[in-house]
């Protein structure tokens, strides 16, 4: 699905790469390239290694849904009426409290620092692409970067949505860790006077002063989800929404890419 784009990851690699010695002799040779070739090399090879690795990374957070979705369950099922009065209804799947929900949700929080590096690191490559002076060229290389950015940008939308519920749910332990100690002190429940709060803008791994991606993906445009409340269930749905968008998105990068990296290997 993604031949160009992984051809291109592993382009360019030493001369001597795979040789049977491990000292090969010195050799003197001239590299000729061409700016757009040098353009391939420099900056479109790393962002597509960058870009590849996130599709990894995210792809790593579905398994990771569904244990939490089936520890959340069994949590309800535990605690009885407690775990449904402190959710929005009665089938709720997100506001439960166990040990293998926290496990999930930590092993969930692992994943938001490698994915955002990955998305600046590919961006500021992809924003930082000169002109080469030819004319044919530079329509390659524009065309490249906007199918690149737009892939980069519904990936920022994964990461914002699996950074977004890892927020949330962390911020809901963290307000009622200690309720039932403290409603026990003042002799009442205090898990119904507690609001949540919505994490702070400043706390987004993914805005670190780049210019913005022009290409970025609204989330409230994603079939399913609602400003506010979703369900689990949303969630992962639109999840598998942007993966698939990510996919059609790599596909017309690997077309754009293909041509030009078979002028560079002639």
């Amino acid at each position: 699905m993604r031949t160009a784009l992984a051809a291109l990851a592993l382009w360019a690699l030493p001369l001597w790469a795979g040789a049977a010695s491990a000292t090969p002799p010195p050799q003197i040779y001239h590299i000729i390239t061409t700016p757009l070739c040098a353009r391939l090399h420099d900056r479109i090879r790393p962002a597509v290694g960058l870009i590849l690795e996130n599709d990894r990374t995210i792809a790593r957070s579905r398994p990771l849904f569904d244990k939490y979705s089936i520890a959340v369950f069994g949590a309800q099922a535990t605690a009885g009426g407690d775990a449904v009065a402190r959710s929005p209804s009665s089938n709720d799947s997100i506001y439960a409290d166990s040990p293998a929900t926290r496990m999930a949700l930590q092993r969930m929080s692992y994943l938001v620092s490698p994915i955002a590096q990955s998305i600046l690191a590919a961006q500021s490559l992809l924003g930082g692409l000169k002109t080469t002076g030819h004319p044919d060229d530079d329509r390659q290389l524009t065309s490249i970067r906007q199918h690149l950015l737009e892939t980069v940008a519904l990936q920022s939308a994964s990461l914002d949505l699996i950074n977004g519920f890892v927020a949330t749910q962390q911020m809901d332990e963290l307000q009622h860790a200690g309720e039932t100690y403290l409603g026990a002190m003042n002799g009442s429940d205090l898990s119904e006077t507690l609001d949540k709060e919505a994490p702070s803008t400043l706390e987004d791994p993914n805005a670190p002063g780049l210019p913005p991606n022009p290409y970025a993906a609204n989330l409230a445009a994603v079939p399913g989800l609602i400003v506010g409340y979703n369900p689990l269930s949303r969630i992962v749905s639109a999840m598998q929404w942007l993966r698939s968008e990510t996919d059609r998105h790599e596909n017309d990068a690997s077309a754009s890419i293909g041509p030009a990296l078979a002028a560079c290997k002639t």
